[in-house]
């Protein structure tokens, strides 16, 4: 018996919700699946299965069999069936940290729910991991992981030790050739013994006297119906293997923390693909999920929570599963088919959707207290700032200049943008046409606006809703209709406006004019000042203000006192880092177009790639001109190939002429300018990049994302027959020799020219979701199915900001540069009592350095707060609110140790890249 070599079986299976088939077809198949694997637990109590992590399946399952519950409560609580930590199985590095623990949290709730939770970090095929997942998992109380893809070759044992960027650590179990090594082992009775030793060969330099780990299972398996008896038959003879059948929580239970050592992110492609284009595949998608995710959990929950009214929680527990639903890994990569992607982007929106009501909600509980006639703006922010906000309200046409009030009597200068037209209708046209008008009114609403008051002016006499007189002095009858922005109840009716028009026309032969008038609006941009996570009231008021650093605007340039935009003759972009006028850091970008015969998985050039860089023409436009913000476009033509040569020998020779508009955007006191880059897309087959030439060559880059800057070389470990391909996502930023990309959307980046350039994907055209001759990968990642909706055909846009700076990205305030950069104020007109003063109210403030506010939520009478230290060293931690009392938490929102509150604040210190959770007592005000 000591010669036995112990063997674990764990019957499992791995399911991708949606693929390459719909959902709603691959819940068919695991309906089908489930059924069986519950008979076949409840038919052997020795039978073991692991229902793939993620709770989806489960859910996905009980929405057909809800009978079925108290069967799958019963062999959960009896430790056969594991389940959980995970609602889905997300991609780590296409969605924010907040997404992530989001998605642990539901499906742990869920998994205790229905009788216990699998405590292992199963992470079995997502396209790399991020650094700071280890920490993730150790405040959500879980100290073992799983993973397969992204283990560089240095991890030579199936147990390793995984240390996040703030040191904690989670005993990993590594899958050497994945999670469907074990799915053959017991097919045919004569071959067992056989594929044991062909399992011992393989895995044997991983474990050494270690049992062998075998994963009974792959993508939407089935286990054998006689499983068990295959087992027992193969036990029955004379055999040097002992086989035991455990979920993954019984096999490594036992495991000590153990093994070689591994810090960061896990990003090599040494054994396994780890496929990573998937950033560029289908940016659309990217950009509805970071539009979702800002909109929920830095507009919605925050200010909600502070300033809204309850009820709308449930809203926001709705949008959330739609978020992380959309976060399972082959939805949110990109990599399936057109109609799985149609309703990600339909979750997505809806998520969106929810998160903009909600935030419209609470900012209109603050306009409430804004008297009408006033604006309100919110600041999503945990600090206070300013930012340039669109004003567009009536203002006298006697007013020669405008000026904005702030709550402390000073005056901030507005820009005008341009005035909206105030006729809406001026027509003439017979009596019974005039009756047929009416129908265009629909209860008050007409043209968009809404029905104030109206008059009817005829030859002999004036008659209307409020006496009004013949204002233009033109002869004949007409009537004149005023309408305004917001309804305003009681004042209009139109059965008596229907009602006077009849006895008008009775008495009025001949045509009317109808005239329909709009007060004259204007749209104006200011900057200005609002407390942290609070509000500010702000008013027009005829004459001058002041503006810090104005822009100024010239034919091809924009600059203000910290930066210059300057468009060369070709359309290149130079931004030049400006100090006492002198330019310290510069960098020069442009378009440039290649080949992809690739995809949705890995890019790969065509033969003989020639990229294309020159526009055949370029002109520039200036649509604003300061002194707030200034704006311009560079409109280039470019002739691109309309697809690849079908053997991928190079590009068609039939070409497209293309218009590509990029709009440059400078604010006022903002050391970085806004871009955005639009087209209709015409072609196939092809990769459009932004290129930039950086300030200084750089070794190496450093990229925001998920809870940490991680810092990344110039090469990336390859093997396993896939190019080992250094293009990296980056979430808020990327930074390298002294510039910094700011990003809303998760985009794809890489360090070119041996660190003297950086590239950053706009749009990325493939028409295969896996493609079998893929020359930068061996292996096909999928089936090789075309998906015209990856060629991105079409309008296309996509924004980023460029930052130079002097010194490194701590230095040069990189994360609070991206922090302004993606979340702008919010404005509200107000909806008070007319008069009074202006106001402003603080909500939360979080004060130090390289903060990030991942998370405020409400939860009854307590505010959930979650921050994150995006820097290498720690700092000094004060948060001031309207809060009694303050906790310390874990992830999943258990309350720990008290913390001391004095003078309305919680002091503390945050580690370096420390994930901090806190619970504060803050009811709601009552009435």
């Amino acid at each position: 018996m000591a010669d036995l070599t112990d063997v674990v079986i764990v019957p499992h299976t791995h399911w991708d919700r949606e693929w390459y088939l719909p959902f709603q077809v691959f819940r068919v198949r695991l309906v089908e699946m489930v059924d069986r694997v519950l008979d076949q637990l409840e038919a052997d109590e020795r039978f073991r299965f692991t229902l793939d992590g993620q709770l989806a399946t489960v859910d996905d399952y009980l929405r057909i069999r809800p009978e079925a519950e108290p069967r799958i409560r019963r062999l959960v609580a009896d430790g056969r069936l594991a389940i959980g930590p995970w609602q889905v199985l997300l991609d780590q590095f296409l969605v924010s940290g907040e997404t992530i623990v989001r998605d642990l949290r539901l499906g742990w709730e869920r998994a205790r729910g229905l009788g216990g939770c699998m405590v292992v970090g199963y992470l079995p095929d997502m396209f790399g991991h991020v650094a700071q997942m280890p920490q993730i998992l150790r405040k959500a109380g879980i100290e073992r992981a799983v993973v397969w893809r992204g283990v560089p070759a240095a991890i030579d044992r199936h147990a390793f030790r995984w240390i996040a960027p703030d040191g904690s650590e989670v005993t990993t179990e590594y899958l050497p050739d994945g999670y469907g090594n074990g799915l053959l082992l017991l097919e045919r009775p004569e071959l067992i013994t056989e594929r044991l030793e062909a399992l011992q060969e393989q895995l044997g330099p991983f474990f050494g006297a270690d049992p062998l780990l075998a994963m009974y299972g792959a993508d939407h398996s089935t286990p054998a119906a006689d499983l068990m008896a295959r087992i027992d038959a193969f036990a029955a003879t004379p055999q040097r293997w002992r086989l035991r059948v455990e979920t993954l929580d019984d096999y490594l239970g036992a495991a000590p923390p153990t093994g070689p050592v591994w810090r960061g992110e896990l990003r090599s492609s040494a054994r396994a693909n780890v496929l990573m284009n998937v950033t560029s595949a289908r940016i659309d998608i990217k950009v509805a999920m970071g539009r979702a995710e800002r909109a929920l959990s830095r507009y919605a929950e925050p200010l909600g929570a502070l300033w809204g009214r309850p009820g709308y929680e449930p809203f926001l527990d709705l949008a959330w599963h739609k978020v992380v639903a959309s976060s399972a890994h082959d939805s949110i990569c990109g990599c399936s088919i057109d109609p799985v992607m149609d309703q990600v982007l339909v979750r997505l929106g809806e998520g969106a959707q929810i998160a903009d009501t909600v935030a419209e909600r609470a900012v209109g509980a603050i306009a409430e207290g804004v008297a009408i006639g006033d604006m309100a703006v919110a600041n999503p922010s945990p600090v206070g700032r300013r930012d340039v906000v669109e004003l567009r309200t009536s203002i006298p046409e006697t007013w020669l200049s405008v000026a904005v009030e702030l709550p402390d009597g000073s005056r901030a200068s507005a820009q005008e943008l341009a005035r909206e037209a105030s006729m809406l209708l001026d027509q003439t046209m017979p009596p019974d046409l005039v009756r047929e008008f009416f129908g265009r009114i629909h209860g008050t609403e007409l043209f968009g606006r809404y029905v104030r008051d109206w008059r009817i002016v005829t030859a002999g006499e004036t008659g209307a809703g409020d006496g009004g007189s013949d204002r233009d002095g033109a002869s004949g009858p007409r009537l004149e209709i005023d309408v305004v922005e917001a309804p305003d109840p009681g004042t209009f009716e139109l059965s008596v406006m229907r009602r006077h028009l009849d006895a008008a026309t009775a008495r009025e032969d001949g045509s009317w004019r109808v005239v329909v008038r709009a007060a004259s609006i204007r749209r104006l941009a200011a900057n200005v000042p609002a407390p942290a996570l609070g509000w500010s009231g702000l008013r027009l008021v005829e004459g001058e203000g002041t503006l810090d650093e104005p822009v100024s605007v010239a034919t091809r340039r924009l600059a203000n006192s910290r930066l210059a935009v300057d468009v060369t003759e070709d359309g290149a972009i130079r931004v030049d880092a400006l100090e006492d006028g002198q330019g310290r850091a510069s960098g020069v970008g442009r378009l440039v177009d290649e080949g992809d015969f690739g995809d949705t998985y890995n890019w790969a050039p065509t033969a003989d790639e020639q990229p294309i860089v020159a526009p055949l023409e370029t002109q520039v436009v200036v649509r604003e001109r300061g002194p707030v913000r200034g704006v311009m476009e560079v409109r280039s033509t470019y002739r691109w190939p309309l697809a690849a040569a079908p053997a991928g020998t190079g590009r068609s020779p039939d070409t497209a002429d293309v218009a590509v508009t990029t709009e440059l955007e400078l604010r006022a006191g903002e050391p970085f300018v806004r871009l955005r880059v639009m087209l209709e897309n015409p072609c196939r087959d092809h990769r459009l990049r932004f290129v930039a030439a950086l300030p200084r060559p750089a070794g190496h880059s450093s990229a925001e994302g998920q809870f940490a800057v991680v810092e990344r070389g110039l090469t990336i470990e390859g093997g396993h027959g896939e190019v080992g391909q250094a293009a990296f996502p980056a979430s808020a930023f990327v930074d390298a020799g002294g510039l910094a990309i700011l990003l809303p959307q998760v985009t794809e980046y890489q360090l070119e020219e041996d660190g003297r350039a950086i590239g950053l994907t706009i749009l990325r055209a493939t028409g295969y979701l896996s493609r079998d001759a893929n020359p930068y990968r061996r292996d096909p990642a999928g089936g090789q199915f075309e998906v015209p909706g990856a060629q991105c055909r079409g309008p296309w846009s996509l924004a980023f900001g460029l930052y130079p700076h002097t010194g490194s990205w701590v230095e040069a305030d990189v994360v609070g540069q991206a922090e302004r950069y993606r979340h702008p104020f919010l404005v509200a007109a107000g909806t008070g009592p007319a008069g009074g003063l202006l106001g402003a109210g603080e909500g939360l403030a979080v004060d130090g350095n390289g903060l990030t506010l991942s998370a405020l939520r409400r939860d009854g009478d307590w505010l959930e707060l979650r921050l994150a230290c995006e820097t290498p060293e720690g700092t000094p931690l004060i948060i001031r609110g309207p809060f009694q009392e303050a906790y310390e938490a874990d992830l999943l929102g258990n309350a720990g140790p008290q913390l001391a509150v004095q003078d309305g604040s919680v002091r503390l210190k945050i580690a370096p890249w420390e994930i901090r959770t806190l619970r504060l007592l803050a009811p709601r005000a009552r009435g």
